[in-house]
């Protein structure tokens, strides 16, 4: 697939999502999907930062459409949690979702894979990239290196647990989701979240 026909796949896909969102009373949802309401714009909190849905569609605070794969996490979150029943925020792995299989290899290649080497002997510097992302210590007692809460969507958090290299093992990342997150998010956006998070965390630190 060329750019130029990519392209127009991610604007169909993108458009087509703005049509379904149409139909969402956010006056009605606002609360249970954590967000603001501004006019006839719905604020959405993305990585600590505000993301508006407006009547054009979705805008950063620089007023620039987000990267894609940002624009379909946005907008599946917003599809689904409107109907999302869980209640259980039992941390779990991104295999035991029932409909992760397919994305189990990218998972590992490309969210957990990518943290654990930029970071391997690095530990302190993967604190500060959590910290610049806003992430905070757990309610949860994990027996770990480093582990760190994220909120990348109000009802979205993801769990980092860091295991450093030693003499006998390599360095280490996993994250974990709420078990209730398939019902806010669809097996391959989770994927993609996952993804967006890894290339914001390791920023930089590949090329040190």
């Amino acid at each position: 697939m060329n750019r130029d026909t990519q392209r127009s796949v991610y604007d169909q896909t993108y458009h087509r999502y703005l049509e379904q969102l149409k139909n969402i009373p956010f006056k009605d949802e606002a609360k249970a999907l954590g967000i603001t309401l501004a006019g006839d714009e719905a604020v959405i909190p993305y990585f600590g930062e505000p993301v508006r849905l407006t009547p054009a569609g979705l805008v950063d605070e620089s007023g620039k459409r987000p990267d894609f794969s940002d624009c379909v996490v946005i907008c599946r979150y917003l599809i689904m949690a409107c109907e999302a029943k869980a209640r259980d925020k039992t941390w779990v792995a991104f295999r035991d979702f029932p409909d992760a299989g397919p994305l189990t290899v990218f998972w590992r290649d490309a969210v957990e894979r990518p943290i654990a080497e930029a970071f391997a002997g690095r530990i302190d510097a993967l604190s500060s990239a959590c910290d610049a992302l806003g992430a905070r210590p757990p309610d949860t007692d994990i027996a770990c290196d480093l582990c760190r809460q994220f909120s990348l969507l109000p009802k979205v958090p993801l769990l980092l647990i860091f295991n450093d290299k030693d003499e006998d093992f390599p360095a280490a990342a996993s994250l974990l989701f709420e078990k209730r997150a398939d019902g806010f998010l669809d097996a391959e956006s989770q994927a993609i979240l996952g993804n967006r998070l890894t290339i914001r965390l390791t920023a930089g630190m590949n090329g040190e």
